[in-house]
């Protein structure tokens, strides 16, 4: 069993990032469930602002989020690393060439705490910093409660440079 002593990634309180989400006046989540972030939603849908949207995959929630952008709305995205692999033509169009502020938030799917990410035998964890490295989509770690302000700090670089900004949870939240 792992201690909070030897987790290099340790839980953020799910109220904490919901607290973050209401400060920066967040109106939509739209989000494809992620089990990391799952206390997260739970607490998010028991509200009625920000409203939560599900939906099926990651390229529609880009799609999502762009239009409510274009709508005159603010909204942010709740997935995971696979998701963000899997969506990476969505990211190089919508996001970076249509340029579309989009917040991630994505969880770590599948990352042991007790391990850097780049120490991780699971791909989707090890390769998502780099990827987005790749893509020049700025990222954020959240691996622990003193890293909550990265969260204001992503969603002003993504409406600053009109792109995605990600927030890379590294445990599952509290």
């Amino acid at each position: 069993m792992t201690t909070q002593d030897e987790a290099v990634a340790r839980p953020v309180p799910g109220q904490a990032v919901v607290d973050e989400i209401l400060r920066l006046g967040i109106e939509y989540v739209i989000t494809v469930p992620d089990s990391v972030q799952r206390t997260v939603l739970e607490l998010l849908a028991q509200l009625e602002k920000p409203r939560l949207l599900t939906v099926c995959t990651e390229d529609e929630a880009m799609g999502v989020n762009a239009g409510l952008y274009a709508g005159g709305v603010n909204a942010m995205l709740c997935i995971q690393n696979n998701g963000v692999l899997a969506s990476l033509n969505a990211i190089k169009a919508i996001t970076l060439d249509a340029q579309a502020p989009t917040l991630m938030l994505v969880g770590q799917f599948g990352r042991d705490v007790r391990l850097p990410a780049s120490e991780s035998r699971n791909r989707a964890v090890r390769l998502l910093a780099p990827t987005l490295e790749a893509w020049d989509v700025p990222h954020y770690p959240l691996e622990g409660p003193e890293d909550i302000g990265n969260i204001a700090a992503a969603f002003e670089r993504a409406h600053r440079d009109s792109g995605p900004a990600a927030v890379i949870i590294g445990a599952p939240t509290s």
